[in-house]
Parts: C-alpha cells; structure tokens; sequence
C-alpha cells in the first residue's frame, strides 16, 4: 500500500526506566530479533508516513537513546522532548504538548497519534488504521484488544456489554468486577489535538500510583459529550507490550516466526523453521537452503542458489550466488563470492573478502584478509591482515605472523602478500611484512621472513640428519 498522507503526528513514549527489563541498557533501546524495540516502531511509522513529525519522549539515559535513534537515519523529522521526571503517561505527553513541537501541533489542525515505546511487534497495518482521519466532533480515537488474559492491562469499562466507551481503568485502581474485563486499552490512541493539548494540561493524580494517567482523557471526553471512536485489534500479537525478559523473549519468538514465514513464502526453504534466528533486515533471495541452527543478523545478504549448513552464524556478511557455507562456520562484516565453499568450522573476522570459486577449509581464520579467485586455502591455517592473490594453494598449517610488537607505517599488524598463482607448502609461517611474488613455490615446513621473487623457490628449514640403527641405541 501507498504511504499514508494524513495529516498526522505522532508522539513516541520512550522514557521509562524499565527496572522489571533487568538491563544496563535503557529500555527502549533493548533489542528485539536484533533490533531495538524502539527502532521497530520508528520502522513502521516510516513505512506508513515517512515524511511524519515525530516527538520521541526521552528520559532514563536521554544521551544514549538520542544518539542512537539518530545514527538510524530515519527519513521522519524527529525530535526528542525530556521527560525529566517520569510522573506517567499523561505527564509525558503534557511535557510534549507544552513543547515548542506540541505548540505547533495545534494550529496545523493536525491529529496526534501516541504510542508506546515497548511495542516491537507493532505492524504497519495499525500505524495505517490509526492515522485515518478522526471523524468530524470525534475528540479520539483508542485501539483496545481483546485477551484471554488480561493481566496488567488497563480495562475497557463500557456503558453496557457493547456500549460506548466510558474510561479506561488501570489494573492497580480496579475493582473485582472491573478486572473480569478482559477488553484491554493497548496504550494506542489517535487525538485531535487541540482536545490533547487542553486535557493534558487539567490531568490530576488522583490515583493509587500517583501518577497523571492519559487514560483519563477518555472520561474527559464522555464528560464534554465528545465522540470517542473505537477500534478493536483482532491480531493481538501485535499490541503485546515487553516489561520483563520473559515477556522480551516471546516477543523475539514472534518476530522471529514472522520473518522465517515471509521468507519461506518467498521462495527459501528452511529444513527446520523453528530453530533458526533470522533478523528483519537480513535479505535472502529465492533458491536459498538453511539447515537448522543458522543465526543470520544484521545486514547480512545472501543470494541465489546458496546453501547455509548447520550451526551457521553470519553478521553483516554479503554471500554470493551458489556459495557452500558448511556447519559450524562464523563469520562477520565480511564479503563471501559466487560458489565460493567455506567450512566447516571456518572463521571469518571482520573486513575479511573471499572471491569467486574460492575454497576456504575446516578451522580457518581470517582477519582482514583478501583470498582470491580460485584460490584454495584448505585446512588448519590463520591469515590475517594478508592479500591473497588468484590461483594460490595454500597448505595446511600455514600462518602469517602479523604482529612482533613493533609499529610500521603507524600500525601495529603488519601486511602479508601473496600475489598470483603461488604455492605454498604444509607449516609453513611467514613474518611480515612480507610479499611472495607471482608463481612463487614455499617448500614445506618453511619459515619466511624475506619477500620471495618471481617464480623462485624457497627452502627455510633445517637440513634432516639420519643416524642408522641409533634409535635401538635410544632404547637400551
């Protein structure tokens, strides 16, 4: 669907200290399937309305959730307003209303959507619902659900079974009869705002948490005779809130499911769909086998015709078309080419490249490493801050010593090159820095620490001794 063009804004609660959370992090900022549950939210608003004014409400750790959100990029004009004290939901948006950004929401005529900052699996669907326009006279619009289990919810208190609305009541300030309600305010509401910015600056505490509820809107507004409009949310996965890491988990359950499912849809096949971890912003194209235990996150790619094995962790890492990543390989920050077979057990550290038709083998290490086209790196070998060129074998156990604890040229790692169509023997070590030039041959068992010439050969060990019949003389 096209983004919506109403006019709009849309105030994001995310200043809560979240103590039930258990974390160092603040709570907006906790991620869900790999990514902060506030960044979810902003993702949805910017499908529907890219263009929306946004006041994210801030307090617990303001720096770190302000830095954060802006190192996103959003496409929406955000701002951040202080929740210096953290007096509820009506005092947070008071702040926002009173704010040079709430003072130029009232003469746009604009409608003022609020949502909570702990909602990660908030859909585009709803943003899109609740940025219809209000109905003319209408002072709001609130998004309730129904729940098997209504727990920790404000309750729906309606005038009669399927009457209008009368008030929300929160759980701590319920009667008995109140609590059997199992209608629940999702913390979701549309405003006009001119009835927002008037109602928020008459809210009071009169309440067993002493807190300034947004909830008591909806009683101001049955009190001035204003339409109140109601929608209730059939998906009420959608609207489960997080306040506890049992509660943070399941949501990663659903998300999870949710993106194996489009995927799976989308021409993937997943040999067993509950055990993988994928993050929305992974991208994989049709024709893609994954075996179970595959962790893919962040901005990882991968292209047609691939197969992941098991055990596979991939992070921010481009793979080619018709690439073989065998079980229990790791790799990060990373760039895998066409048919390129890697593992098992391989390891590849960040900013390492392996080109097209390439075969890097069982207990591999790469760091910062170039392997090129059709070279084979088979088995038991570490390279690191090396490039390596087309053509090359390497042999097992070899090792590029990077570091002596010297600075060279302002780095402490220093720079192996292996150039074209090289061969290089089993055990062998080279100390850089250090270049093997084109069709060079490295002998077996060789430590280098001269560059190597243009085919030249290499031989750095020591020359073998045989005593004859000694070793029964070792006996006894």
């Amino acid at each position: 669907m096209p983004p919506s063009a109403n006019p709009t804004s849309v105030i994001i609660l995310a200043a809560g200290l979240g103590k039930r959370m258990f974390s160092s992090l603040p709570k907006p900022l906790i991620p869900v399937c790999g990514r902060s549950m506030l960044f979810h939210i902003l993702d949805q608003v910017s499908e529907v309305a890219p263009q929306a004014r946004v006041a994210v409400v801030v307090g617990h750790q303001k720096e770190t959730v302000i830095k954060e959100v802006k190192a996103q990029n959003f496409p929406l004009e955000i701002d951040f307003i202080e929740q210096s004290e953290q007096k509820g939901t009506g005092h947070a948006v008071k702040c926002v209303m009173e704010s040079t950004w709430g003072k130029e929401t009232v003469p746009r005529k604009e409608n003022v959507l609020v949502l909570p900052g702990d909602l990660p699996l908030m859909q585009a669907d709803l943003v899109r619902e609740m940025m219809e326009p209000l109905k003319r006279g209408s002072a709001m619009k609130l998004l309730s659900a129904v729940l098997p289990d209504p727990h920790g919810y404000g309750r729906i208190v309606r005038k009669g079974k399927q009457g209008t609305v009368l008030r929300i009541v929160e759980e701590k300030d319920a009667n008995v009869r109140e609590r059997m309600i199992n209608e629940v305010g999702v913390s979701i509401y549309t405003f006009n705002s001119a009835f927002l910015s008037g109602g928020v600056a008459g809210l009071k505490n009169n309440n067993a948490q002493k807190e300034y509820y947004l909830t008591d809107l909806i009683a101001l507004a049955v009190t001035k005779k204003r339409t109140i409009e109601t929608h209730i949310w059939d998906n009420s996965e959608d609207v489960r809130g997080v306040n506890n890491p049992y509660e943070l988990a399941q949501a990663g359950d659903i998300l999870n499911n949710r993106v194996i499912k489009k995927h799976a849809l989308n021409g993937v096949r997943f040999v067993c769909l509950n055990s993988c971890r994928v993050d929305p912003t992974v991208k994989i194209a049709q024709d893609v086998t994954i075996y179970p235990n595959v962790i893919l996150e962040g901005s990882t790619e991968i292209s047609g015709g691939t197969m992941i094995g098991h055990n596979v962790f991939l992070k921010n890492v481009k793979v080619g078309k018709g690439a073989e990543i065998k079980a229990g390989t790791y790799a990060e920050d990373s760039i895998i080419g066409d048919r390129v077979k890697l593992g098992p057990y391989a390891h590849l550290r960040p900013e390492s490249v392996i080109k097209e038709d390439a075969k890097v083998g069982n207990f591999v290490e790469l760091k910062k490493t170039t392997i090129g086209a059709k070279t084979s790196v088979a088995h038991l070998s570490y390279l690191g801050d090396a490039t390596v060129g087309a053509g090359v074998n390497i042999g097992c156990g070899f090792v590029t010593c990077n570091f002596d604890g010297r600075v060279i040229d302002g780095s402490r790692k220093h720079k192996t090159i292996i150039e074209d169509n090289v061969f290089v023997g089993s055990d062998c070590q080279v100390i850089a820095p250090i270049t093997l030039k084109k069709g060079s041959y490295v002998a077996s068992g060789s430590t280098l620490t001269d560059d190597l010439e243009e085919d030249a050969l290499a031989i750095a060990r020591s020359r073998q001794v045989t005593k004859p019949g000694y070793a029964k003389k070792l006996r006894g």
